[in-house]
């Protein structure tokens, strides 16, 4: 009895152990990748690629080997001692690709990097399923056996997915989750070399066991494993006095400290570095001066960088700021000097930790439990830095601009900021702002860009609010006593001078005839952004970037399904024809299965913004789905008469499911989504 329970709980611990390492090492990567949500495609593929090539390669001899629960354990030993490694060989990835930190990382390195860094661990994790269907309790044999085992790994999945999503990441660093799976994995090996005493290898790898697991928790309880963490972490910001890098459940942020500057990054990629006097005055000034009268001031992001601060120096009656993270604001205070920050006390600021995208939806919700009553902003600034991913996508769509405009008042100004180039823009970056450009005209009625090495884009609803006047600008801001460092007569002057907004204006209308608009389910700049950080690259990279659009997207799909119609018409008279459809179903399927959880993935970021989240919750509930699939097909198994029919229609199902899920994409999307709504979308109905 007791071997029987050692056997289920390793079989248990399959699973337990692949998704929570899957999450940990997700979150990780998209640190590494700076938040990237395309490099999720390409990790979850590297990882289903070598489970599968665990499965299929070393289980081919699984029949050859004598004792298979020897052979487990040991496999559980190795497993044991490559999780904590794998988290030094992660952090250490920026060192490895000879890459700085804060530096984006190219999309070649990103795959290569994905596909080395899960083999071993897959490998070992695909063929310990294998080894699990030769040890399970055989009183039932064939399908129901392998159903049984899938069922069993598939539940500690569930299990694993849900204690690490909630329990684990919250409260302790990857590096220690990686060690608790390893000692799970330990303990699981030793269980079951206890039950082999007639074997002498077991017995002798009982005692290596034993002393692995007494080295590990002397690791922990000896502090050595907190050491061994700072080493990680100062490997990764090497360059860099590393002040903290803590997990936020939004995001992982990190400080450092160079001089007297101090840089905030989320997810690997720099949001701010305090002070910037500069980029803050410009952020602001640009975009108040042009408002005729600015009394309520709403301000997505950059606050704790220095523009709430800049703002405040307004008469004006109210500023909201929205932070999605208390946490960076809580690391402002902890590490910014207190001048910096005594912008926090102003009777006019209220902060808000919301999405930025989730605010100016349910902002009517919002204001019903607040003291004042706004009904629209004159001015609304969204400081969140370039559509590198498409969380940052999100606030340059033609959707997000519409919901903008209709909580500003009639003569309000809508502003944010993009990377340019002051005197030189390639066609990469043309292509970039103008789609940009075409997005924002197709919304606003009046669009102004002031150029520079930061692109100021400014619209407004009505036409005749916006100027270039650098004079009538100047006017305003002595009329309004605020003082600057930057924005002043001489730098406007030089700013705004005709040659540069005609030439600027002129690289931006060249362009627009090509561009297209950017929308929530059609993120295209952030396609263009991509095209753009290639050109940094060699020029083959750059060129199969360019290629990837929907025409050859399209005609990639079509051929496939050509050469998939063909091989079944070839197979049909065949006597395996039944056979041969099958496996091919099962591989189109499993195809179709990643392709949907890659998409539902994309689509959260898209309408919620922090996948970073909800990730484990989300992969977990994959896992929900295969259990209770599984468990109800394993109890029929044999009830089931016509096993051909009943496949064909669950393809029949697989065929509508992606005809559903748009429509729930855009119902969630929609505008007038109330509080409750976004809650039950993003907790409820995403997982299901």
């Amino acid at each position: 009895m007791k071997a029987k329970k050692s056997i289920l709980f390793a079989i248990f611990l399959i699973g337990f152990t692949a998704i929570s390492a899957q999450i940990v090492l997700l979150r990780q990567m998209l640190v590494i990748f700076y938040g990237n949500e395309l490099s999720l495609g390409l990790m979850l593929g590297a990882w289903l690629f070598w489970g599968a090539l665990g499965s299929w390669l070393l289980g081919r001899y699984a029949d050859n080997i004598r004792q298979h629960k020897a052979f487990f354990s040991i496999l559980q030993i190795i497993l044991a001692l490559i999780l904590p490694g794998i988290i030094f060989v992660v952090r250490s990835a920026r060192a490895i690709l000879g890459i700085a930190p804060g530096e984006i990382i190219g999309f070649l390195p990103m795959a290569l990097f994905s596909f080395l860094i899960f083999s071993l661990i897959c490998i070992i994790l695909g063929f310990l399923f294998v080894l699990a269907c030769r040890i399970y309790p055989r009183q039932i044999s064939g399908a129901g056996q392998i159903g049984r085992v899938y069922i069993l790994e598939a539940l500690g999945a569930v299990c694993g997915g849900l204690l690490t999503s909630f329990c684990l990441i919250p409260y302790f660093d990857a590096f220690y989750i990686m060690l608790g799976l390893a000692f799970l994995n330990l303990c699981s090996s030793f269980f079951l070399q206890h039950n082999l005493k007639e074997l002498k290898i077991a017995q002798i790898t009982k005692y290596i066991t034993l002393g692995l697991i007494l080295c590990l928790l002397a690791l922990v309880f000896t502090q050595q494993a907190k050491q061994i963490k700072q080493t990680q972490l100062a490997q990764q910001w090497r360059g860099f006095e590393l002040l903290t890098a803590e997990d936020s459940v939004y995001s992982n942020l990190v400080v450092t400290k160079r001089a007297e500057q101090y840089s905030f990054f989320s997810n690997g990629l720099s949001i701010f570095t305090v002070p910037d006097e500069q980029s803050c005055e410009e952020a602001v000034h640009f975009a108040l001066l042009e408002t005729l009268n600015p009394q309520n001031v709403l301000l997505i992001g950059g606050g704790i960088a220095g523009l709430a601060q800049e703002i405040l120096k307004y008469p004006i009656h109210n500023l909201d700021y929205l932070e999605l993270d208390p946490k960076i604001i809580a690391l402002g205070r902890q590490f910014l000097p207190s001048e910096r920050l005594s912008f926090l006390a102003d009777r006019r600021l209220r902060v808000f930790h919301q999405d930025g995208r989730q605010f100016i939806k349910q902002i009517s919700d919002i204001r019903k439990l607040s003291d004042v009553k706004i009904m629209a902003y004159d001015s609304i600034i969204v400081y969140v830095g370039d559509p590198y991913t498409a969380q940052l996508n999100r606030f340059y769509t033609n959707e997000f601009f519409q919901e903008i405009k209709s909580w500003l008042i009639p003569g309000g100004v809508f502003s944010f900021s993009l990377s340019s180039a002051e005197n030189f823009l390639n066609p990469e970056q043309q292509q970039f702002l103008s789609s940009i450009y075409k997005t924002l005209t197709s919304v606003f009625a009046e669009v102004k860009v002031i150029p520079g090495d930061t692109a100021y884009f400014l619209a407004a609803g009505k036409a005749g609010i916006l100027t270039y006047d650098y004079q009538e600008l100047m006017r305003r801001l002595k009329k309004r006593a605020v003082q600057t460092k930057y924005v002043r007569e001489y730098y406007l002057q030089s700013k705004l001078s005709q040659d540069r907004i005609e030439y600027l204006a002129a690289k931006i209308e060249s362009a627009q005839e090509q561009a297209k608009l950017n929308r929530d389910f059609r993120p295209i700049s952030y396609y263009y952004d991509m095209l753009l950080f290639s050109t940094y690259f060699t020029s083959g990279w750059r060129k199969i970037i360019a290629v990837l659009n929907e025409k050859i997207i399209w005609a990639f799909f079509c051929f496939a399904y050509l050469v998939i119609l063909a091989s079944a018409f070839l197979r049909r008279k065949k006597k395996n024809a039944a056979s041969g459809a099958v496996l091919l179903a099962v591989s189109t399927t499993g195809l179709t299965e990643l392709t949907f959880q890659v998409v539902i993935l994309l689509a959260f970021q898209v309408i919620y913004g922090y996948l970073y989240y909800k990730l484990g919750i989300m992969l977990s509930s994959f896992m929900v789905g295969l259990v209770l699939g599984s468990w109800l097909i394993t109890k029929r198994l044999s009830l089931i008469k016509d096993d051909y029919g009943l496949f064909i229609k669950t393809q029949i199902a697989i065929v509508i499911y992606p005809i559903i899920l748009p429509l729930v994409f855009f119902a969630l999307n929609s505008a007038r989504m109330n509080s409750w709504q976004g809650w039950a979308g993003a907790n409820i109905i995403f997982p299901l």
